[in-house]
């Protein structure tokens, strides 16, 4: 999970966000939510706490850690990424990453290390397509984790 921002170590979290600074705290909570999560289904939980109240993402102090407790991670463990050095470093990491893969819209779609598909008004550079299942299908086959693949990829089997 990379972000688009311009490095800036004056800035209130070392980069500046094209929405101002509680876009980047928003970001930064996303990526200690990611780090400490656990798992991608208590992630998944957490962006779709935060995003069901987009308007307050990084406005609102108790948000992330609201969407932290009901997605079910270790909100102390949240916590003390989102605030203290951890996570400006994971999202200083995430902004030069991004930067080092040439990335400058959003949304553009890696899977393991490849570009997938880019939306900029429209879907393009998409050869696998665009929808969901597409790229949970690609997820899927490109899945080298040493736990077994997870469960929901036995719905998605690899293009042949």
């Amino acid at each position: 999970l990379n972000f688009i921002a311009k490095p800036n170590p004056n800035a209130t979290y070392g980069a500046e966000c094209k929405h101002g600074d509680d876009e980047c705290r928003g970001n930064i909570d996303e990526l200690c939510a990611l780090a400490h999560g656990g798992d991608l289904p208590l992630f998944w939980r957490f962006l779709n706490c935060l995003n069901s109240h987009s308007g307050d993402i990084g406005s609102d102090p108790d948000l992330s850690l609201k969407c932290a407790s009901s997605a079910g991670l270790d909100t102390e463990a949240f916590i003390s990424c989102a605030l203290q050095a951890e996570g400006r470093e994971l999202f200083r990491q995430s902004v030069e990453n991004a930067q080092f893969a040439g990335v400058n819209t959003s949304a553009t779609v890696f899977i393991d290390g490849h570009l997938r598909c880019v939306e900029d008004g429209g879907w393009r550079d998409c050869l696998g397509g665009h929808s969901a299942s597409d790229f949970i299908r690609d997820i899927c086959a490109a899945y080298k984790g040493s736990r077994s693949r997870p469960s929901i990829c036995a719905e998605y089997p690899p293009v042949v």
